[in-house]
Order: C-alpha cells, then structure tokens, then sequence
C-alpha cells in the first residue's frame, strides 16, 4: 500500500516544465485539467471509494473467494476513477500492481491479521492509505473551489499577461487571505464564530509538504543536461498546487476560454483568450480559430455600430441647430437613438432594422 501513485509518487520539475514517467509538460498543465474535471470526478471517488470500503470490510472478515472477487471489483472501478484525475491518469494507466493486492492478502492469512491489529507496522499503513483515499475527495474540491476563485477575483481583470503581473496578482491574494486566516484565528480566541461567505479559510493552504531533492535530466529542446527539482509527494492536491504556482512563475495560468468556457492552460504569458479544443459542428476548426472570426465580427458590429449612431447623432443635432426640432425632440430621439444601438449590440435587432429605424427618428 505504500509507494503507490495514488500514496507516494515522484515529479521532477525543471524551470519550465513537469516531467512525468519520462514525458515533459509545460508547467501548470496539471492544474489547469484538475480545475476543468476535478468537480465531476470528485463525486465518482465518492461513490466508487465507499462501495470499495464496504466490500473490503467484508473480505477482511470473510476472507473467502466470494468477498475477495466483490472487493477485487470494486477497487478496478474505484481504480478507473482515479485514473480519470490529472497526473493519476499518466502514473496509474495501465499499472495493474494494485489489482494484485487482495489475491495476495487473501494467501497470507498473517499479514491480514496484524493489519487488523491496531498498533502494528502494518494496521498503521492501512489506515493511513485509507485515510489518504478518504480526504482524496475533500482536498480535489479544496483545491478546485479555492483556486477558482482566486484567479476570478485576483487573475480576471489583469492588464497584462506576464508573470510579473501574476505574481503581483498573487501576492496580493495571499495577503487578503492570511489577513482573514489572521481575524478569523482572533475572533475564535475571543470565543467568537467566523462568517465568511467568500471562500472557506479552514482549506486555504501555503505549505506543501514535499521531499526533495536535484537530479541530472535532459532538457526538452536541447536535450542538454540540466538540473531538476525531484519533488517527492503524498498527496494529489500537494502537486497540483505546486504545479499551479510554479507554473504561474513560468507565465502560465489557467483561464476559461472565452468560447466553449472551459478551462484551459495560457502559456507563456500571452494574453490568450481561446483554447485549441475542436468546436462540435464546425469541420475541425478550434476555439481559436472560431472565437477569433467572432472576436472580428463583434468588433465590426461595434464600429458599425458608433458609426451609424454618430452619423444619426450629428444629423439630429444639424436639425436642433437649425431650429428645424425643438430641444424636447432632439433629446428624446438621442435617447431612442442610444436605445436602439444598445438593442443592436445586444443582438436583440439585426443590422438592417438598426439603420431602417435610426432613418425614422
């Protein structure tokens, strides 16, 4: 049970990149897929772990063909959830190592014994492995609830995309939640109860218990030797944490795509708004692809837009000069006017009928 990918695993990270059974990816990249399926795949750990824990129970006392088979099954199902999560999917695809396990418990009556055994060697790794599974689910919400509202508060409205930019951003965030963990900490010494409906302080975290270590790699581009950070982790959320932010020093942040509103990596500091997945119904093209066409076309309507309200606008203002309208009617055909081209923004009246009754006042 221990030194499993879901218990103890091994992540070495260079200044730009994560590498993972020997494979590199840019910084972040785990984050940002933990931010997009992290919500839905928590609630199938949920389901499939304690289907698991009650039939393991049942072996543990049966111990007997039947028990075991039930138990082998509901560890591969709860086993394929957890190969849906981000990073899990690289290090659990295709290892079968655990699916051994209750074969092997059930030929050595002895080692079952002293797990059940409170005090031994053997009853404390199980009942830290399962308690690991147990808060597996907690922390992926933690994570994914916390880390979404920090880039929507502290990220959404940056005016640059650089990685100063994101630390500054950051620092700031960490300074307004250390200042509540702070008031929080003195009300409750004061006997009195925090409200906050912001974010949950008691799973905000800053220290990511990691043992580490330098090893030689190669690098992605030059294949030169460099030297890497190998991060040894116990925990899911550690990692995608220090992913997050080592990934936002890099210049990479996740961001909803501003077509399909999924989530997605930005990578080295561009101002990108548009992810690359393919578009359902449009040949292949990608978000980019389509969310620029848009972006042109929004712009277009908007400068189609002022223009036919100036040329209305002066229009309408030649005629009051004129004495030809009176100042009651110059102002309340400006306000249809303004009305209308709201209306045509909004995609509420097409282009023609914008122009046919701006022609009208």
């Amino acid at each position: 049970m221990n030194h499993d990918a879901v218990d103890y695993f091994r992540v070495d990270f260079t200044p730009d990149e994560s590498i993972v059974g020997g494979k590199y990816y840019p910084l972040g990249t785990f984050a940002a897929e933990a931010l997009e399926c992290g919500l839905n795949v928590s609630e199938e750990i949920h389901r499939s772990l304690k289907r698991f824990q009650e039939e393991f129970q049942v072996f543990l006392a049966a111990r007997d063909p039947s028990s075991a088979a039930t138990a082998l099954h509901a560890m591969r199902q709860l086993w394929k959830v957890l190969e849906e999560l981000p990073l899990y999917n690289k290090l659990l695809a295709g290892d079968n190592r655990m699916s051994a396990l209750i074969p092997y418990l059930r030929g050595h009556p002895d080692i079952l014994d002293e797990m059940l055994t409170p005090g031994t060697p053997r009853n404390e790794a199980y009942t830290r492995w399962m308690g690991k599974l147990e808060r597996l689910e907690d922390d992926l919400r933690a994570f994914v609830r916390n880390t979404k509202w920090m880039l929507e508060e502290f990220f959404q409205e940056l005016p640059t995309r650089r990685r100063q930019d994101y630390i500054k951003a950051y620092a700031g965030y960490r300074s307004v939640m250390e200042e509540a963990m702070n008031q929080k900490k003195d009300r409750e010494d004061e006997g009195e109860e925090w409200e906050d409906g912001t974010v949950d302080l008691d799973t905000v975290v800053f220290d990511y218990p990691v043992n580490i270590s330098l090893v030689p790699v190669k690098e992605s581009k030059s294949h030169r030797l460099t030297l890497a950070e190998q991060m040894t982790f116990e925990s899911l959320t550690s990692f995608l944490y220090m992913d997050l932010y080592k990934g936002m020093a890099a210049g990479n942040l996740p961001r909803r795509c501003a077509h399909c509103r999924r989530w997605f990596l930005a990578v080295g500091g561009y101002d990108t708004r548009y992810c690359d997945r393919v578009v359902p119904g449009t040949g292949g093209k990608t978000c980019r692809k389509v969310g620029a066409h848009e972006r042109e076309k929004e712009k277009q309507k908007t400068e189609t837009a002022t223009r036919e309200y100036s040329r209305i606008y002066n229009r309408l203002k030649a005629r009051k000069r004129r004495g030809r309208i009176t100042t009651d009617e110059w102002n309340r055909h400006v306000v249809q006017a303004q009305e209308l081209k709201d209306a045509f923004l909004a995609k509420q009246i097409t282009q023609q009928e914008y122009v046919r009754k701006l022609e009208e006042l």
